[in-house]
């Protein structure tokens, strides 16, 4: 590699005349100088400031290493781009479960709520559903606190920093005293392990091409989308052994992903890579010599100083300020976001309404509701009943995985583009079709007491078209307003978070009074006002974009 200019100032040619003196160098034999005119125009040397010696000032491996990562940083390993495929899936597959944990705590409370209001003498069930509800709160809030961290400091910080509080507050739900106490911890909680839902796409978008991005999207997404279902299912048997353990069982498992996250993962976001690379540039250190050199405690102080070094207080005010700023103003002005974050809200609301229900239906005293049709199960069995939604799922990201992508460049192929985002939607039209009829199939078959098999095939058609339009507007969100993709995601996560939080609270009241069959039709409907969206993105949504560009 050719030396740097740093590299000639700080390390000077054997016989150069003085360290601290430069000269200008001299002409090449072609230009148009004489010797004699140069020997008459040789300018005297300048004097410079001395610099101190040191040993390790580019000469160390670190420091070179980082020099000619920056000049080729497009072909350099360091780009997450270049990885090799497995590590590319490891940090994907961390994340998923990252984002597993955290929307299975939103849901693992669940089956307990009607054990937490016995034990603190609470009778009104709507308090009761604010213990998953201010869960689902928190993790609509985090993405603010969090994203702009990710931005200036990179994705690791985010996720290291989220998961250690995560961990100690999911402690402090698990000892919590009272009613009151439990909430506020379980939003906290929320609020810290929001980073695997908000972050999660946008790492997949650090290390994938938008040609190769479909199926790691679409497998990641299967963690934070199963996570509520799993959740449920795990919590009806834990809760043999008494609601507290729900949470101790959160600790234990958050605690696992962050050691995973520790020793699995690197950073992925290019512009903070870039500042460490330029941070080992101009303030080189020594390379270490051992495995506990790398331990040492003035080492990783000094491989932590990048952030205060290369992040300046304005610069971190400014992004504060954009991240506060920037989603609301994208989600209300731009009607494409504001569409598709509506709808991505609403089936997001549809999860967390039916992890309220399918109890109600299944269920027996505690769980049934008073005056309502249920099969009645006994606790023991009663995980089993949120089969058609994992069954679902778990079919909806299998095709996802297997079709976006080939979509996407089939669909590049034939209009001879680099490829748009609008063939992202393709999924989000079978999705939003099928959506609606295993809304009405859950609904009429429990109305008519049919045999349980009724209800958990529409569950199953319910979580195939909710899954297939999650994911791709999830991806459409990334691709359409990039560079303000992180806007667009954080303002999509805060109103489907709002909706989440809102629609359980209702949802025991809304079958009460209508029953199975008219509670379903109405959610049918208010999914179907959306229908179209995709076919109309598809054909004018380039043009859209462009009229209401967002500008920042």
């Amino acid at each position: 590699m050719p030396a740097t200019d740093v590299e000639r100032v700080l390390s000077p040619p054997v016989g150069a005349v003085s360290p601290t003196m430069r000269t200008f160098p001299r002409p090449r034999d072609d230009d148009d100088v004489s010797a004699h005119e140069l020997d008459e125009h040789e300018p005297e040397p300048i004097p410079i400031v001395p610099l101190k010696q040191s040993s390790t000032v580019l000469s160390t491996r670190s420091a070179r290493d980082a020099a000619r990562a920056l000049e080729s940083f497009e072909s350099s390993p360091e780009n997450p781009r270049n990885w090799t495929p497995g590590r590319k899936w490891r940090t994907t597959l961390t994340v998923a479960l990252t984002g597993f944990i955290s929307t299975c705590g939103s849901s693992i409370a669940v089956p307990g709520v009607h054990a937490v209001m016995a034990e603190f003498g609470e009778h009104n069930t709507k308090i009761g559903v604010l213990i998953t509800s201010f869960y689902v709160l928190g993790l609509g809030s985090g993405p603010f606190l969090f994203a702009p961290i990710s931005e200036l400091y990179g994705r690791q910080v985010a996720y290291h920093t989220s998961q250690t509080f995560f961990v100690i507050f999911c402690i402090g739900t698990a000892v919590a005293p009272t009613m009151a106490g439990l909430i506020a911890m379980r939003f906290v909680c929320g609020v810290f392990g929001s980073v695997g839902p908000a972050l999660g796409v946008a790492t997949c978008a650090d290390i994938f091409a938008p040609k190769e991005r479909g199926r790691p999207v679409s497998i990641y997404a299967l963690g934070p989308m199963s996570g509520p279902v799993l959740g449920s299912m795990l919590g009806y048997w834990i809760l043999f052994g008494g609601w507290r353990w729900l949470f101790w069982s959160m600790t234990f498992m958050a605690l696992a992903n962050w050691a995973l996250l520790i020793s699995l993962t690197d950073e992925t976001f290019a512009p903070v890579i870039h500042k460490k690379l330029q941070y080992r540039i101009k303030h080189p250190q020594a390379d270490a010599t051992g495995f506990l050199d790398r331990l040492n405690p003035r080492r990783i102080l000094h491989n932590l100083g990048w952030m205060t070094a290369m992040v300046s207080s304005e610069q971190a005010r400014a992004v504060f300020g954009r991240a506060f700023s920037r989603p609301p103003r994208l989600l209300f002005t731009n009607p494409v976001a504001f569409i598709f974050s509506a709808y991505y809200a609403y089936i997001y609301g549809i999860i967390y309404l039916f992890l309220v229900t399918v109890p109600l239906l299944f269920g027996s005293a505690p769980f049934k509701y008073p005056g309502l049709f249920s099969y009645e199960w006994p606790q023991s069995t009663l995980s089993l009943s949120y089969l058609g939604l994992a069954v679902g799922f778990l079919t909806s990201a299998t095709l996802a995985a297997t079709t976006q992508d080939r979509i996407y460049r089939y669909l590049s192929a034939k209009y001879k583009d680099d490829g748009q985002p609008e063939y992202r939607l393709v999924l989000t039209q079978i999705g939003m079709i099928i959506m609606p009829i295993g809304l009405l199939v859950f609904g009429w078959t429990a109305h008519a007491h049919t045999h349980w098999i009724g209800p958990l095939a529409g569950q199953a058609l319910i979580a195939l078209g909710l899954m297939l339009a999650f994911n791709s507007i999830q991806t459409y969100l990334v691709d359409a307003f990039f560079p303000y993709s992180a806007a667009a995601t954080a303002g999509a996560t805060a109103l489907r978070s709002v909706i989440a939080c809102v629609l359980p609270i209702f949802c025991p009241q809304m079958f009460g009074t209508l029953d199975w069959g008219w509670g379903g039709t109405l959610l049918a409907l208010v999914a179907v006002i959306a229908v179209p969206a995709p076919l109309v993105m598809f054909k004018y949504g380039r043009r859209l974009r462009e009229r209401f560009l967002f500008e920042g």
